[in-house]
């Protein structure tokens, strides 16, 4: 009886998890058909999927209905009307048989504007990285009418996927924004304001990444050499990426045991009573490794009051390269796995003590050279008291090593991030399209305009319709140099500009005087979301005025020993930020010599020539870090730019 009530049992879960199956057969639809969603409004609206051949598919959202059959290859895709800007609403979607119907319900649904936005980490980077400077504009505010969506990492080198992994919709509060990212938070913040309607963000962003990987393979192959490089293996072989992931994994274990089992300091430092002060002193900001990588140690200590002993704390310790454990009073408190992000760690309560407090620093080199980066703000937080840290510390080497075996960043091969993130959208309808990318072509700067303008014609063919553009000019980073130079970060500012002016619908927001100079990563993100902001007011809503105006050079000509740049777009007139205009240069000669400069009026400048000088090329902001000084009155920069004194800029 037993066995046979076992096997009825059996017999039973296998039909149930059939049925199931079959029920998940039924309809598929795309994740991002998700609850929180937004659809675009004004707009036929698609709804796609999977289900059984020959079932009929019903798809009901605000009283209205479209219905098709799955087709012989187990697709269908539908469409509903147009539809103005409102909800939420539930989207119905039902698969019908002979002899049931089986429901998928989306709740929550609303119809407002969506913009996609892509590029790489600047795109990315969450508020919580920059609660420095926007954590005031942030702590207070909520808004349902806001959806945002992210795609996680993800790729396909062989074949575009038909569907993408993401996270939930969600709307914007204070308590769940610190994913959220910085710049797509403010410019939605400002077009929700502005619009009156629900605004939904399609976050599809991947740090570090090449414009190539965002681009179909029949387009990319157009140009010259990819046709061999999209011929390799990895391209048309499924298991390429697991059989060299496994290789590198383990030579990357293998070189992380090994400065492990040889450093030589690990775990000693915690001893009671141990001498930190037999390690070396250092200035955090020599080089202190003498390019040497592998294990170092690092020792400081701070003197806390009394009154402040075991209340919780916020520990700053800038950045460093490249990674980081760091411990107080032999209590772990934080770690950072790469270079770039600042270590804001938390003490927790009942770690400090009244006087002195001893932090140690664990930094693993990998590559490179190991360093502290010069400018962060290195210092305990407690209470209203912060207590700046020593620039001199004491050192120990656990180990030296040799450099860590590269491993391959999967996500930044060509058509890999298209094909995962890109294509799966199929024409899902959006109002515009903010690009943020650029820092990982600064190896071959040259061509990505051309790059850029085809990426945005293929999926402007996809997404059926000539989307608005807004591009991102990359912001000041590194250093500012005492002559005019030519880098590959002022290489690519200038495609950038190339390319908003040769892209049809393209407008450039600039960005330059909100970088920092020691971040890759700028933390003013609101500045550029409101820049974004205008740019798709005026690309996306047809706006134009003084506060969408991005000054742009029309026309040089040469005139009584100066050359005349005069202005569109200028605002209510252009003004001088500082003392005067700087960061001009003239080509005299095959070289770029700074030069005075001087505004005319509200259009025009004039820049001084030496004499005898009967055309030239004139530079303005070509520098890594410029301290940009011409505005207009609204606050907008002019963007880096360089026009010759025959060109007319259209």
């Amino acid at each position: 009886m037993k066995k046979f009530l076992l096997l009825t049992g059996m017999l039973l879960a296998c039909v149930l998890m059939q049925a199931q199956g079959n029920a998940n057969r039924r309809l598929q639809m795309p994740h991002f058909f998700a609850d929180g969603m937004v659809v675009q409004r004004d707009t036929k609206v698609p709804v796609w999927g999977k289900g059984v051949a020959g079932e009929k598919i019903v798809v009901a959202m605000n009283g209205l209905r479209a219905q098709t059959k799955v087709k012989a290859d187990g697709t269908w895709k539908v469409y509903l009307p147009k539809m103005k800007a409102g909800g939420p609403y539930t989207l119905d979607v039902s698969a019908v048989a002979k002899s049931s119907v089986h429901h998928q319900k989306i709740e929550n649904v609303l119809v407002g504007d969506v913009f996609l936005c892509s590029g790489q980490s600047n795109m990315e980077l969450p508020i919580r990285r920059c609660m420095d400077v926007v954590g005031d504009l942030v702590k207070d505010y909520s808004n349902d009418q806001i959806r945002y969506l992210k795609f996680p990492h993800q790729f396909n080198y062989v074949r575009p996927n038909d569907d993408v992994q993401c996270l939930p919709w969600q709307n914007i509060t204070p308590q769940n924004c610190a994913e959220v990212s910085g710049i797509c938070y403010f410019m939605a913040k400002e077009l929700q304001a502005e619009q009156g309607v629900p605004i939904g963000i399609i976050n599809s962003a991947v740090g570090g990444t090449q414009v190539q990987a965002w681009m179909p393979r029949e387009v990319l192959a157009t140009f010259e050499g990819y046709d061999k490089e999209l011929a390799k293996q990895k391209y048309h072989q499924e298991n390429w990426v697991d059989s060299v992931r496994n290789a590198e994994n383990k030579a990357g274990n293998d070189w992380e045991n090994q400065m492990m089992a040889t450093d030589t300091i690990v775990n000693k430092w915690r001893a009671e009573g141990y001498d930190f002060s037999a390690w070396k002193k250092v200035d955090m900001f020599s080089n202190w490794s003498n390019f040497k990588n592998g294990s170092y140690w690092f020792h400081t200590s701070v003197d806390v009051p009394a009154d402040l002993a075991g209340k919780q704390a916020v520990l700053r310790f800038g950045a460093m390269k490249d990674a980081d454990t760091i411990f107080v009073n032999g209590q772990y408190v934080g770690n950072t796995t790469y270079e770039y992000p600042p270590r804001v760690y938390t003490v927790k309560e009942g770690i400090l003590r009244a006087g002195k407090n001893d932090i140690v620093v664990h930094l693993m080199s990998q590559s490179g050279m190991g360093n502290f980066t010069k400018g962060k703000l290195y210092q305990l937080e407690v209470g209203d008291q912060v207590i700046p840290l020593a620039q001199e510390l004491e050192m120990a080497v656990g180990c030296t090593m040799p450099r860590k075996p590269a491993s391959t960043y999967f996500v930044d091969n060509p058509t890999g991030l298209y094909n995962a993130m890109i294509a799966p959208l199929q024409d899902f309808p959006v109002k515009g399209m903010l690009w943020y990318q650029g820092e990982s072509n600064l190896s071959h700067p040259e061509g990505y305009a051309d790059m850029l303008e085809a990426m945005v014609t293929a999926w402007r063919k996809q997404f059926k319709t000539d989307f608005p553009v807004v591009i991102m000019q990359l912001p000041g980073y590194m250093s500012k140099h005492d002559q005019p130079v030519e880098t590959s970060w002022t290489k690519i500012r200038q495609e950038q500009y190339i390319a908003s002016q040769h892209i049809k619908g393209a407008s450039l927001a600039p960005t330059f005087d909100t970088g920092e100079y020691n971040d890759i990563h700028p933390q003013d993100k609101a500045t550029a979301g409101h820049r974004a902001c205008m740019q798709m007011m005026k690309m996306a809503y047809g706006e134009r005025s003084t506060r969408t105006d991005v000054p742009k050079p029309a026309s040089a000509r040469i005139e009584n020993g100066t050359v005349v740049i005069t202005f569109v777009e200028t605002g209510s007139g252009l003004k001088v930020k500082g003392d005067k205009l700087n960061d001009f240069a003239v080509l005299i000669d095959g070289k770029y010599q700074w030069a005075d400069t001087h505004i005319v009026d509200n259009t025009t400048v004039a820049v001084t020539l030496p004499a005898g000088v009967s055309a030239t090329t004139v530079r303005y902001g070509w520098d890594d870090y410029p301290q940009p000084s011409l505005f207009n009155n609204e606050g907008v920069p002019v963007p880096q730019f360089q026009i010759a004194t025959t060109d007319i800029t259209k």
